[in-house]
């Protein structure tokens, strides 16, 4: 017995328009959210919205494993909004600081339980836009600073260090969350 998203696929594969509007309704608000965590705004996530969609449309047809629709969408979500970010950016291959990265995880990890969650994700949308791009690949997607170096097309010790960066802005305006 097919699961319900081998039938959707099964169903658009034969061109079904109602099977393309229920897959299309099924994700888009979740994908919209992930395109929205890569976007400088609102319209800059709505054009990834809807250009991820058009190529899951053309490419459905090279889904190998129907079960595993929604983590192939959002990999093309997050490849989409990434595109579409760093359209325009200019990315330099700067020496990081060298200053050691002195984590405090006790703290952070108190922070975060104190941690309103739309304040986070607030806080992660204000980033610059580099640092953001890094932050949400590594740490939120799960990629390594190698992957997101080649993927960025910089140097992965650019990475690091934006990674660094980001995590410490993030720091500051968290402690000055809990300090309200």
């Amino acid at each position: 017995m097919k699961s319900d998203e081998a039938q959707l696929v099964e169903a658009c594969l034969k061109g079904d328009q109602r099977a393309y509007r229920r897959l299309y309704e099924r994700y888009a608000k979740q994908m919209y959210v992930v395109c929205l965590r890569y976007s400088q705004n609102t319209a800059e996530a709505e054009d990834s919205l809807h250009d991820g969609f058009i190529k899951v449309f053309e490419t459905l047809h090279r889904l190998k494993n129907r079960d595993a629709l929604q983590s192939w969408i959002r990999t093309i979500m997050v490849n989409t909004a990434v595109n579409n970010s760093m359209r325009g950016m200019r990315t330099t291959d700067k020496e990081p600081d060298r200053e050691m990265v002195s984590d405090n995880y006790e703290e952070s990890e108190k922070i975060y339980d104190e941690l309103d969650s739309w304040y986070l994700l607030e806080a992660i949308a204000e980033l610059p836009k580099q640092y953001r791009l890094v932050f949400n690949l590594v740490e939120v997607e799960g990629y390594g600073t190698e992957e997101v170096a080649q993927r960025l097309g910089i140097a992965e010790v650019t990475v690091r260090s934006n990674l660094h960066r980001a995590k410490k802005q993030l720091m500051e305006r968290l402690k000055n969350y809990r300090k309200k």
